[in-house]
C-alpha cells in the first residue's frame, strides 16, 4: 500500500465531498463528525462517479442511481432506487439494479498530520 498526500486539512469540509485522483484511482475524501474519511469515488453498481454525490449524516448518495453508502464503513445503506436523481417506484428498483446485488463501496485509511491529509491506497 502507498501512503499519499491528498491536500491541506482545511480543504476537507464537514459533510462535503473532496475528489482526489491518483493514477487510475479516484477517491472521495470528507470529514464526518470531525474525522477525515476516504472512499472510492466509483459506485459499485455500475462504476459511475459519485464525485457529485450529496452527503447527509455521514452517508453519500450516488447521483446516478440513488445508492447510498456509509462513508465511514463503506456499508451499503440503500441500493439502486433512482435514475439521474429522479426517484423511481419501488417495483422498478430490481430492474434498475440490473441483477446486481447490493454491495459496499471500498474504503481507505485516512489520517491527518501537521495540517495535511493522507490516504493509504
Amino acid at each position: 500500500m502507498e501512503r499519499i498526500e491528498v491536500c491541506k486539512s482545511e480543504e476537507i469540509v464537514e459533510g462535503q465531498p473532496f475528489v482526489f485522483k491518483k493514477g487510475d484511482q479516484s477517491l472521495i475524501v470528507s470529514r464526518i463528525k470531525g474525522k477525515v474519511q476516504a472512499i472510492s469515488a466509483k459506485c459499485p453498481h455500475l462504476g459511475l462517479s459519485m464525485a457529485r454525490g450529496k452527503i447527509s449524516d455521514g452517508v453519500i448518495q450516488c447521483p446516478w442511481h440513488g445508492s447510498r453508502f456509509d462513508i465511514c464503513t463503506g456499508r451499503n445503506v440503500d441500493w439502486v432506487n433512482s435514475v439521474a436523481g429522479i426517484h423511481m417506484p419501488k417495483w422498478s428498483h430490481k430492474l434498475l439494479g440490473l441483477g446486481k446485488q447490493p454491495a459496499p463501496v471500498a474504503t481507505f485509511e485516512a489520517s491527518e498530520e501537521k495540517g495535511r491529509v493522507f490516504v493509504q491506497v
